[in-house]
């Protein structure tokens, strides 16, 4: 019984290959042949030879002898390029690896003899002119697209397309929503937050935020053809003003710092809890970890926070013997879980240079609908206006922006009794950046110490709690 793999390749994800399994079963049990593996290729264009590297494992695997044939259904599944010399190059391969090509709706297709010369020959020009009539099929649909300035290419959430082929209009479907989303990231709510509450992904609720069309009226639609691009504008409603749109895009704009970017590195676990890592070492200035599960024994471990050095080496310093945690995550706790002082939220008071911002928003966006509007009335209000926002903006005087605290109606004690073990922590470290907070030693135990030096001559401290909160101290 010889042995065989199944070549199986469709263009696009929305084809269905199962008619060509279907196929290849039969014709490989009709002649006793057992496939032994099967290529599965969705999605993989053969007129730009994405589908070479899984040949080129067929080619491999047919070396070491684990089958001798390639069984497709057609021809074009293996290739369509206009290179014929790159198809032929495939063909030769195969068979220098001591394989074959079976191709069922062509039976000749690949074989040495002068006649199944002939058909190969006739067969790669075949398949490489169609796809070079599809693609010039497509080409002409696109060309009516682009007369039309209909819309062509994706749309971000909440757009969609309606219409005929070649006349179709993109628009929100659902305005509210996108308006909501922007005022709740220009509002500060967190992009993990926004996306939960609709049911989408962190990327998709920041490609809402940057999709100038919600703002400008204008999508901007484009086709490369032989390698080169047109483009064209398509004109919808806008869904949300100026103002709102350079105010949450702002806010992405902020996160996008180098703190922020991705530097690698291992994952790094969940700490076992919020204090643990957080407290300095009494002897060497490294991190006190909490140590705790079962002995040996089957019995639990009292819980203790032992030194382990830094992060990076994580070497104990062995002077530091380890304390209780119990204590001192109770001290900890009493700290904050009884502390009425007001949280409050850092806010501009005073200045103007947000306006600034917001003219130069709508001054793009002018400039987008000018490309797009054919109404000459309108063309002349639209230039007018164009005009005065210049004008505006550079005859702008800029009032530096000043910043004051002001209460959020929410209390320490309920920021931590509400909070998770991330809030938590995030709390303790503020409070140990700002008051120099430390574990010292008080008769044969251990206690907790605010450096009253760092404050020494100020009213108060600000313990800044990151995202604009904060508290005085």
């Amino acid at each position: 019984m010889s042995l065989a793999a199944a070549f199986v390749r469709v263009s696009t994800g929305s084809q269905d290959e199962i008619s060509q399994i279907e196929a290849i079963d039969a014709y490989a049990a009709e002649r006793g042949i057992t496939i032994v593996k099967t290529f599965r290729l969705r999605g993989y264009s053969a007129s730009k030879g994405t589908q070479e590297p899984a040949l080129r494992q067929a080619i491999a695997d047919m070396e070491r002898g684990e089958y001798s044939t390639l069984i497709v259904t057609e021809s074009s599944r293996l290739d369509r390029r206009e290179d014929l010399d790159a198809q032929a190059e495939i063909l030769l391969a195969i068979r220098a690896a001591g394989g074959d090509i079976d191709a069922i709706a062509e039976p000749t297709f690949g074989k040495t003899d002068f006649a199944g010369r002939i058909a190969t020959l006739v067969a790669q020009h075949g398949n490489a002119e169609k796809s070079r009539l599809g693609r010039n099929q497509t080409y002409r649909g696109i060309t009516m697209v682009r007369n039309n300035n209909a819309h062509h290419g994706p749309l971000r959430s909440f757009w969609k397309t309606r219409g005929s082929r070649y006349h179709r209009q993109a628009y929100c479907y659902d305005p509210s929503a996108v308006n909501d989303i922007y005022e709740r990231v220009a509002n500060g709510d967190t992009i993990a937050s926004v996306a939960r509450a609709y049911n989408l992904w962190p990327e998709s609720i920041k490609a809402v935020i940057r999709f100038a069309a919600n703002h400008t009226g204008v999508v901007e639609c484009s086709y490369t053809h032989e390698g080169v691009t047109e483009t064209w504008q398509h004109e919808v409603e806008p869904v949300v003003d100026s103002e709102l749109w350079w105010r949450a895009n702002r806010v992405l704009n902020a996160n996008v710092t180098e703190q922020r970017a991705n530097k690698g590195g291992r994952p790094v676990a969940r700490p076992t809890n919020w204090l643990s890592g957080v407290l300095d070492c009494p002897e060497c200035g490294g991190k006190l970890y909490l140590n705790e599960g079962r002995l040996p024994s089957g019995r639990l471990r009292t819980p203790k926070f032992r030194c382990n050095g830094n992060r990076k080496e994580r070497l104990a310093c062995g002077r530091f013997k380890g304390t209780d945690a119990r204590p001192v995550i109770d001290l900890v706790s009493a700290m904050f879980a009884n502390d009425s002082t007001e949280i409050l939220a850092f806010q501009r008071v005073a200045g103007n240079a947000h306006e600034l911002d917001a003219l130069k928003a709508s001054l793009r966006k002018l400039q987008a609908r000018l490309s797009v509007t054919e109404d000459d009335d309108e063309l002349d209000a639209m230039v007018a206006e164009r005009k005065a926002t210049k004008a505006r903006i550079e005859g702008f005087v800029v009032v530096p922006d000043s910043y004051a605290y002001a209460p959020t109606g929410q209390t320490v004690a309920e920021m931590w009794n509400d909070g998770d073990d991330t809030v938590r922590r995030g709390m303790v470290l503020a409070v140990k950046a700002a008051l120099r907070l430390s574990l010292t030693p008080h008769g044969d135990r251990w206690g907790l110490r605010v450096d009253t030096a760092a404050t020494e001559g100020a009213e108060s401290t600000i313990v800044d709690l990151g995202n604009g909160l904060c508290f005085r101290r």
